[in-house]
């Protein structure tokens, strides 16, 4: 297969898993993945069976087997939805990540309508770990070891093309998601401030979920958090984006409750 073959099978298996939140050609640019060199930015994977290598996939293994035990199971497997839903979920109160559905202020409306931008500007932001996944072509743990579970969005039965599920399998460095999930409590946090304390620590737990199903080793979800930082920071300077963050903002705070203007 040429590198060219690779590179546009990379990018439509990172696209084909980011769908549903993509609306269509004429969604405005506030990012693009050229803007930034992830592969120069990131220090390389650990080495194939090196001690670094080893202790990343029993690190797999333990979370893997601790959420069959502490609940998390289920969030990790819901936190496959590239939504930066999953990451507003810190807005319910006395909520838990993953255990409840938002409320309909957030899912019609204007409030609907502020995700959904979130959600757009994060999935750019997510692209840029494309070009870093073919330069690496780390395999996934679950190619590692039988004993890590494949589910979520890696599992086996998960509607992929066979061409893009090989590829999908050697790319787990850095991890996308995460970078998606970085992005969103950078954006959200934009609009409601007062809560980026919970949203940051959320997205955390977004990219904890990667390893919880068996996609990504820890190394793979620090990396994608540099570059999904990396990415927004880059975008916050866009003006578009800044243009169609000011609209969103209030809406988001009206459906919470909270006053329009942001402290």
């Amino acid at each position: 297969m040429t590198q060219r073959n690779i590179a546009r099978l990379a990018l439509a298996a990172l696209i084909l898993v980011l769908r549903p939140v993509i609306a269509g050609a004429a969604d405005p640019v506030y990012f693009s993945a050229d803007q930034i060199d992830a592969v120069a930015l990131l220090e390389p994977p650990p080495a194939a069976g090196s001690d670094a290598d080893r202790r990343d996939l029993e690190a797999v293994i333990a979370r893997q087997h601790a959420a069959h035990s502490d609940g998390t199971l289920a969030r990790g497997v819901g936190d496959a939805a590239l939504n930066c839903g999953r990451v507003a979920d810190v807005f319910i109160p006395g909520g838990h990540p993953g255990d409840a559905p938002l409320p309909r202020e957030l899912t019609s409306g204007e409030g609907e309508a502020a995700l959904a931008f979130a959600s757009r500007a994060a999935l750019q932001a997510a692209l840029a770990t494309g070009p870093a996944k073919r330069y690496w072509h780390r395999p996934r743990p679950y190619m590692a070891s039988p004993e890590v579970e494949r589910l979520g969005d890696v599992a086996r039965d998960f509607p992929m093309p066979a061409d893009l599920a090989r590829e999908r399998d050697i790319s787990a460095y850095p991890s996308g998601h995460t970078a998606f999930g970085t992005a969103c409590a950078i954006v959200l946090s934009q609009m409601v401030p007062e809560q980026r304390v919970a949203l940051f620590a959320r997205a955390r737990l977004y990219g904890e979920s990667r390893i919880i199903i068996g996609a990504h080793y820890p190394s793979d979800v620090e990396a994608g958090r540099l570059i999904g930082t990396a990415a927004a920071a880059v975008m916050l300077r866009n003006a578009q984006f800044q243009e169609d963050l000011q609209r969103a903002r209030p809406g988001l705070r009206k459906a919470l409750g909270l006053s329009a203007v942001s402290p």
